[in-house]
């Protein structure tokens, strides 16, 4: 029985995708772990704890259109089904899990195993409860974003499984991109069809399984007695997803979470914070810039706009550093 995991991420962020296969090691000793990079291989790139396979290795026909058409964060998205077929087939793979690569573990992935026994497919969902209309991620957002989370899904080899990634990969080929306004989400918004056009499909919604941006607002985060983290006082964290880390500025993301808990955004933070100092030991992977997949230019600021922008993010810093002490 062979179970793999793997991620899919841009050559700048293999750093995130070191520190998630170390969690693996600590927690699935057993599981096969292999970095998918939306790229091609430098020569000259470190020698990696773990396999890593590039995007040129999938042999795709049409991968040269797609990075043309797609920004980096695009593209590695669109790709995510082709590095589950490819991966599954070169390891023979009997169970196989997705994580995004800026993730921590801090259970095994056992109840998800399980699952894979009787379901051909686990998916997990963005969203358990009603939102208040006036919160910033209610759920209009979700008909937007999508109401599975792209960030940890799962599949056993079978007709269910393969007929889902066909669909997908399908679908991000020619539509994996952000367009909101014509109803567009990149990957995930695809997941909404899968528990309607397959069979066999589980969504893993227990409480604690995989705490993401998306859900933070439903239940709050702390530490128990045994110093372990806890989500609603009592169902044990499993997975922590982050979103939009900077190696760069060691800053994290937390827009939109107004009406957080506020002990669950100190929590947070100081999680945040610890997670990006442990990234700083890899080191050289800030010299590397994607060749595949168009890179978002920000629009150049005057003087005026920077010295403000500046101030703000100064004043922003010195807030969360108070509300963490």
């Amino acid at each position: 029985m062979i179970q793999l995991v793997y991620t899919v991420c841009s050559i700048s962020q293999i750093p995130f995708a070191l520190a998630l296969g170390e969690d693996l090691q600590k927690y699935e000793p057993n599981t096969q772990f292999v970095i998918g990079l939306a790229d091609r291989l430098p020569s000259d790139l470190p020698t990696l704890a773990f396999p890593i396979i590039s995007a040129d290795e999938l042999g795709l026909p049409f991968l040269s259109e797609m990075a043309e058409k797609y920004t980096v964060d695009e593209l590695t998205r669109s790709l995510k089904p082709y590095f589950a077929s490819f991966l599954e087939k070169k390891h023979q793979a009997n169970k196989i899990i997705f994580l995004e690569s800026q993730t921590q573990l801090f259970q095994s992935l056992s109840k998800t195993w399980e699952i894979l026994d009787e379901y051909d497919i686990v998916l997990s969902p963005n969203i358990t409860q009603q939102r208040n209309p006036n919160h910033p991620i209610n759920e209009p957002t979700f008909l937007n974003a999508g109401l599975y989370n792209a960030g940890f899904w799962g599949y056993k080899p079978s007709v269910q499984a393969n007929n889902f990634l066909t669909y997908w990969k399908e679908r991000t080929k020619e539509k994996g991109y952000f367009d909101f306004c014509h109803g567009f989400g990149a990957e995930q918004l695809w997941l909404n069809f899968i528990p309607i056009f397959q069979e066999n499909v589980y969504v893993q919604s227990e409480i604690g399984v995989h705490y993401h941006p998306y859900n933070w607002i439903e239940n709050p985060l702390s530490i128990d007695e045994n110093g372990s983290y806890v989500i609603a006082q009592s169902f044990p964290l499993h997975i922590l997803q982050w979103q939009n880390l900077s190696l760069a500025t060691q800053k994290g993301y937390f827009k939109n979470q107004i009406g957080l808990n506020e002990s669950t955004l100190k929590t947070l933070k100081k999680l945040q914070s610890a997670y990006l100092t442990n990234l700083k030991k890899y080191k050289g992977f800030e010299r590397f810039v994607p060749s595949m997949g168009k890179i978002d230019l920000k629009p150049s600021k005057n003087f005026l706009s920077s010295a403000i922008e500046k101030g703000c993010l100064k004043m922003i810093d010195w807030i969360e550093e108070f509300e963490a002490q």
